[in-house]
């Protein structure tokens, strides 16, 4: 009877299933949520330190001990989450580490992968949050200044294809005094360095609390004695920065200066270049793929910045400046990202 019973209601549920409206729809919709509990769990994952605290398997009560968690109801829904994407193991009563993504965070490296997703989930999910609201004259978010050292840590994800670039344009044994504008974590002043032990130069940064991470990585790095790093905005520089430069760069910060504000700051680059000097800037360009569209939408519901460039405008903008032989690589497969140089 009972087993009747059991089958009876299998039946029913499945043809209430076949019933539902739009029912492709809905199955797309309950299989979109599991890359958003990933992303949410991963982030929740590395924040919390359950990454680094599973980097050898530990069974509830370590896991506990080592986070030192008070609300233990808490912990254990979210491992269960865990094993259920797949990011964790369970066997014998401990968990271990199992998903690519979650060994990718937990690698040496990993650190601009955790911070993309911290971006993608606070900065950008705040975007789409209030997006409707704007459309209708609502404020623009004030992001920047609480994302900072999040976006320099971020923005390292395109760092191959960017390293690339910046040993391309400073070339090597050769002097070379570069002013680096933007400098984010200091990573590029980094690779100039090693590609060139004869550069030497200045870095400018908006945002305080980036220049002292900056400070401390070429502290590390070895490089601090070749590099100044100071806070200012390069519209109204310090007097610490003063040409003449042989290398002018801007990393991923065009889009900080507006478009009509650009010629006038491409002009002030030019005049402090010395003969035949580089000014090299590598930035998304407007596009059509899911990540420059992201992008320019957040960079345009931000207080201070401009949308995505469009590639033949900014060339165009920088010939009328005066530079010549400008020129334009393609520097990432399948995104819209430039390295862009014109000489003075």
């Amino acid at each position: 009877m009972v087993a009747g019973l059991g089958t009876a209601m299998n039946v029913r549920a499945l043809l209430t299933v076949l019933r539902l409206p739009h029912l492709w729809a809905r199955w797309q919709l309950l299989r979109d949520v599991e890359p958003f509990l990933r992303l949410q769990f991963l982030s929740f994952a590395w924040e919390s330190g359950l990454l680094e605290a599973l980097r050898s398997p530990a069974s509830r009560e370590d896991l506990f001990e080592r986070l030192r968690v008070q609300r233990t109801d808490l912990l254990e829904v979210a491992l269960d989450l865990g094993v259920a994407l797949k990011e964790l193991s369970r066997r014998e009563g401990r968990y271990a580490i199992q998903g690519r993504r979650s060994r990718a965070l937990l690698h040496d490296d990993g650190d601009p992968l955790a911070a993309m997703i911290q971006e993608l989930l606070t900065y950008h999910g705040s975007v789409y949050q209030h997006l409707a609201e704007r459309l209708r004259g609502a404020p623009l978010g004030a992001y920047l200044e609480k994302t900072g050292t999040m976006i320099a840590r971020s923005s390292r994800v395109s760092e191959p294809f960017i390293a690339s670039f910046v040993r391309a344009v400073v070339g090597a044994d050769r002097p070379v005094r570069l002013l680096e504008i933007g400098c984010g974590s200091g990573i590029y002043l980094r690779y100039a360095a090693e590609a060139n032990a004869r550069v030497t130069g200045v870095a400018i940064d908006l945002q305080e609390s980036v220049v002292e991470q900056a400070l401390a990585n070429l502290q590390s790095w070895g490089i601090s004695d070749r590099f100044a790093v100071v806070v200012g905005d390069i519209r109204n520089p310090p007097a610490d920065v003063s040409g003449p430069f042989d290398l002018i760069t801007l990393h991923q910060n065009v889009y900080y200066f507006a478009p009509e504000e650009r010629p006038d700051l491409f002009r002030r680059l030019r005049s402090w270049l010395a003969p035949h000097g580089t000014l090299a800037l590598t930035s998304m360009m407007r596009g059509k793929t899911l990540a420059a569209l992201d992008f320019d939408l957040a960079l345009r519901s931000t207080v201070g910045c401009a949308a995505l460039p469009e590639l033949q405008e900014l060339t165009g903008q920088l010939e009328g400046s005066g530079f010549s032989q400008v020129g334009a690589t393609r520097l990432m497969p399948l995104e819209p990202l430039y390295g862009v140089t014109a000489r003075s």
